[in-house]
């Protein structure tokens, strides 16, 4: 059973902060709510607990102990389960940046000779969605989102997200070399080898094509044109899930992608982390398309 800690006044909160050095007096700042307010809340519970006993320290005159169970309550207020309705439940982080893109490119693979290959790929899982790509010279790119009631995606979801990943490699790869692309879904890839004959007026079934808010032509219009005008451009079928390097990587970007909308977890660094691995053994197999 966790014991009840109780709350403390705005005005006993306020004194105890007033006589804590500057530094330290600002972190305090931080609970106030799980001082004063956060109750019946077992998490702000032990942390008011600690603050009790800074509070105290400096009294004494100990000012590194007061910082040491100063930081160990801001461990419990920022990593505990708190009650649903305590008031100092930490704020949800902002997701609009998960909806952007996160690129980059890790070292090592720029330069080689030949022509690019490229691998991308889709994850989908209850209403939200990943894309992600992975270049044989080190670049790569995710990108996730929500589906919301205004998404001209259409009923074909998995489909255009599939399509919607290689707009965001070709965005990115506009150097003008040959690449190769590998594509584990057949479905987008019939869309992709017609659009490379010129057929650039078939699109999925249900795909709104409607200007978009910006002014701008739909993304997959847009992709068809790069693709019929891209003549360096290889599509090739890689089985999914069949340990190819470089599909592996794509799916596992875009599985990050889409995770990176709901949760929040260091992103950037897990995907640089298995780009390089994947492309060392990509690269360690002789570079092997497909």
């Amino acid at each position: 059973m966790t014991m009840h800690v109780p709350t403390m006044s705005l005005r006993e909160f306020d004194d105890a902060q007033q006589q804590m050095p500057p530094g330290i007096a600002a972190r305090s700042q931080s609970l106030r709510a799980c001082a004063t307010r956060a109750a019946w809340c077992g998490c702000c519970g032990v942390a008011r607990r600690l603050l009790r006993l800074a509070f105290a320290a400096v009294r004494h005159g100990d000012d590194a102990i007061a910082e040491m169970l100063l930081t160990e309550a801001e461990h419990y207020v920022g990593t505990g389960r708190h009650a649903a309705t305590c008031p100092q439940v930490p704020p949800r982080p902002a997701r609009r940046a998960a909806r952007m893109p996160a690129q980059g490119q890790v070292p090592g693979w720029d330069g080689l000779p030949g022509p690019l290959v490229a691998a991308t790929d889709a994850s989908w899982k209850r209403g939200t969605c990943g894309i992600g790509y992975v270049v044989s010279d080190g670049r790569w790119g995710m990108r996730g989102w929500t589906f919301g009631p205004q998404d001209p995606t259409g009923r074909h979801r998995v489909l255009v997200s599939e399509l919607r990943a290689v707009g965001l490699l070709l965005d990115r790869v506009e150097d003008g070399r040959d690449l190769v692309l590998l594509v584990d879904s057949l479905s987008a890839l019939r869309f992709l080898r017609a659009w490379r004959r010129g057929d650039t007026g078939l699109l999925p079934d249900g795909y709104d094509l409607r200007p978009r808010g910006s002014g701008a032509d739909p993304s997959l219009v847009r992709l068809a044109r790069k693709v019929v005008g891209r003549p360096g451009l290889r599509l090739e079928h890689v089985r999914a899930h069949s340990g190819h390097p470089l599909n592996e990587t794509a799916d596992s970007l875009a599985s990050i992608a889409r995770r990176r909308v709901t949760e929040t977890f260091d992103s950037t660094d897990r995907a640089e982390g298995l780009v390089e691995a994947f492309l060392h053994a990509w690269h360690r197999t002789g570079g092997i398309a497909a």
